[in-house]
């Protein structure tokens, strides 16, 4: 999953008395910091938006293009999509986006 680095904080905290029941002070504390990064290299869990070929397609059939990403994403995101090429306005019907299954709606 692409989260980006992230922090990770321990703070402790020491209480109590010496033998002879004399207390601690308070606020013995202190905190440790770190840095989560993928062990794989800098980058190596970010996603892959992959577009697949329909190949060949006969006039009036779908083309359908598969999209995959390699890794998910920890949050909500966009996917913007835009056609280009040479096909005339009146070969372009109203696309259909599934996701898992499921028909979304474009907006």
């Amino acid at each position: 999953v692409f989260e980006g680095s992230e922090q990770l904080n321990l703070t402790g905290t020491l209480t109590g008395s010496t033998l002879n029941g004399t207390p601690l002070p308070a606020g013995i504390t202190d905190t440790g910091h770190a840095t989560i990064t993928d062990t794989q290299g800098p980058g190596a869990d970010v996603p892959v938006l992959d577009v697949s070929d329909p190949g060949l397609v006969n006039e009036g059939s779908s083309a359908v293009f598969n999209l995959t990403l390699s890794h998910a994403v920890d949050a909500p995101t966009t996917l913007s999509f835009t056609f280009s090429g040479q096909a005339d306005a009146g070969d372009i019907g109203t696309p259909v986006v599934t996701v898992g299954g499921t028909v979304v709606t474009l907006t």
